[in-house]
């Protein structure tokens, strides 16, 4: 397939790298409009879907190291976006969950996302986009079953 590939543009790869820089750029002029930033964001939309997670497990699903989420974690708990207690099976673990605020401030976030989606995606197609998400989760769930 290598040979196949000659001539034929840029890499997937490229391709795929140029879009995140291009979307997190965005997101992150989008978000400064609520002083938050990406990881932030992620992570309440994380905790949107996962309440009671730890912060080990939310650095895991928001790709940044747990020292980064530690200080992502103060910053929103300091805001009042986020709360922590003690997990009732180990007490050295904090589990966190939106308060009432953070799940304001993530709805107001996620209205604003879906317009800067929409001027990204928007020229797919709702079919183009659907597909174009298919082919993500495919190539993600292909390297989640790696050795």
């Amino acid at each position: 397939m290598s040979s196949e590939r000659v001539g034929k543009g840029p890499r997937t790869s490229y391709l795929v790298a140029r879009l995140d820089r291009l979307v997190r750029s965005q997101l992150s002029e989008v978000l400064e409009l609520f002083e938050l930033t990406v990881p932030q964001y992620t992570l309440l939309s994380v905790l949107e879907h996962r309440p009671g997670l730890s912060n080990a497990q939310l650095a895991r699903r928001s790709y940044i190291t747990a020292q980064a989420m530690h200080q992502v974690v103060n910053g929103l708990e300091e805001r009042g976006l986020i709360a922590r207690r003690v997990s009732p099976d180990h007490g050295r673990i904090q589990l966190t969950e939106l308060t009432d605020e953070g799940v304001t401030m993530l709805k107001a976030c996620d209205e604003e996302v879906t317009q800067l989606e929409e001027r990204i995606f928007g020229v797919l197609g709702e079919k183009g986009e659907e597909r174009l998400r298919d082919l993500l989760e495919a190539a993600i769930n292909f390297d989640l079953h790696q050795p």
